[in-house]
C-alpha cells in the first residue's frame, strides 16, 4: 500500500475519497440517535457535513433567533451547529407562508425576518411558484463524512428511494425559489411592515 502524505487523500473522478482529520473531528461528535426519537434531527445536524433545509411554516431551526425559537418551543441552541469550528455547508429555503403564518408577537417575527435579511443565505419560495409536490412538506436533507445521506421529514430515513425523492425536491426548490438578494429584500420589507 502506498503511503499517502498529509492532506493528499486519494481522489476518484475529482472527488476526495477517504477520511482526513476534519472527518475525524466530525466523527468525534457522533451521537447515535433513535431515527424516530425527538432528538434525531438535532443529533444528525451535529454530525452533518452538508445540510439543506426547507420549511413551510417556520424559519428553519438552525436559523431561528432565540426569541423566535422560544416562542415556537424550539431549542435556541440548535444554531450552535452553524457556529462551530467546522460548520456544515448549508442551503436554506423557506416558503412565503413563513412571512404570514404568525400568531405571536409581531416584533419577534420582525426581528427574525431582519436576521434572515442580513444573515446566512436563505432563499424564499414565493406563492407564485405554485402548489408543487416538492413544497408540501418541510424536510432536512443531510450528508455525512461517513455513511450515506439521510432525510428528516417526520423521522430520519437513510432509505435511498426516500432520500432521492427529497434530493429531487431540492432541485425543484433551486429552480423556483427567489435568489438570495431578492429574498433578503422581501424579508427586510416584511420586517419593516411588522415593526
Amino acid at each position: 500500500m502506498e503511503d499517502i502524505g498529509p492532506g493528499a487523500l486519494p481522489q476518484v473522478g475529482g472527488v476526495r475519497r477517504g477520511i482526513d482529520l476534519i472527518d475525524l473531528v466530525r466523527l468525534a461528535h457522533y451521537d447515535p440517535a433513535d431515527p424516530e426519537g425527538p432528538d434525531a434531527l438535532s443529533t444528525a445536524e451535529r454530525r452533518a457535513t452538508e445540510i439543506t433545509a426547507y420549511d413551510t411554516l417556520t424559519v428553519p431551526a438552525l436559523l431561528q433567533a432565540p426569541a423566535y425559537a422560544r416562542s415556537l418551543g424550539t431549542d435556541p441552541d440548535r444554531a450552535e451547529v452553524l457556529r462551530r469550528h467546522l460548520p456544515p455547508a448549508c442551503e436554506f429555503f423557506v416558503h412565503e407562508t413563513v412571512l404570514h403564518a404568525w400568531s405571536g408577537d409581531p416584533a419577534v417575527l420582525a426581528d427574525q425576518l431582519r436576521r434572515l435579511g442580513a444573515g446566512p443565505a436563505v432563499r424564499l419560495v414565493p406563492f407564485a411558484a405554485g402548489g408543487r409536490a416538492a413544497f408540501r412538506r418541510s424536510f432536512t436533507l443531510l450528508s455525512f463524512a461517513v455513511g450515506g445521506p439521510a432525510v428528516h421529514v417526520e423521522a430520519l430515513s437513510e432509505r435511498p428511494e426516500v432520500v432521492a425523492r427529497y434530493q429531487a425536491a431540492v432541485e425543484v426548490l433551486r429552480v423556483c425559489a427567489l435568489g438570495v438578494a431578492e429574498s433578503r429584500e422581501v424579508f427586510q420589507r416584511r420586517a419593516e411592515r411588522l415593526a
